[in-house]
């Protein structure tokens, strides 16, 4: 299965990833991450029970990304998520990596609905929901603050009787 759980063993790897400028810069907390934070990090994501991580392998077992669902709520259905691949990942493992991880989420977590925020300059991610078939729901505006500056946040979601299994 190309999504599984993390593992400690994978934290440098995927530290490698989240403090690379091409990971970071689109992040809303783009602080370069310690291992110490990043160790501490996952022994707390370990005991909670609303989030699932998980890291993505292509198909040929290459670790190529992780995706995550928190905020998981049963009782409304909804879970907000994220995601980021390696920066060296060949093209389209990101789309690959975003169908895998709605299918299991739609089947699998209980979801109706997934949610997620974009940075207004992350145009690519903008481009990313919508080519899975994420609707823009609202935009709030100078919403979060990077370097002495506000930035809107826009809010996409795709509802389970949306979504079709492949994203196109």
């Amino acid at each position: 299965m190309p999504l599984r759980a993390i593992k400690e063993s994978d934290l440098e790897t995927i530290l490698k990833w989240r403090n690379s400028d091409a990971v970071r810069l689109n992040m809303f907390s783009q602080a370069t991450i310690t291992f110490e934070r990043h160790r501490a990090w996952f022994f707390q994501m370990q005991q909670d029970t609303s989030s699932v991580w998980w890291l993505y392998e292509c198909g040929s077992g290459k670790a190529s990304g992780v995706v995550y669902f928190t905020d998981v709520d049963m009782d409304s259905g909804i879970c907000f998520w994220g995601f980021y691949v390696a920066p060296d990942s060949k093209k389209g493992i990101g789309s690959e990596m975003g169908r895998e991880a709605l299918n299991r989420a739609f089947a699998e977590l209980g979801t109706r609905k997934v949610y997620g925020d974009v940075l207004e300059f992350n145009e690519r991610s903008q481009r990313f929901h919508e080519k899975l078939g994420f609707e823009r729901e609202g935009c709030m505006r100078e919403h979060h603050k990077l370097d002495n500056a506000y930035y809107d946040v826009i809010r996409y979601g795709l509802l389970k009787s949306e979504w079709n299994g492949n994203g196109s």
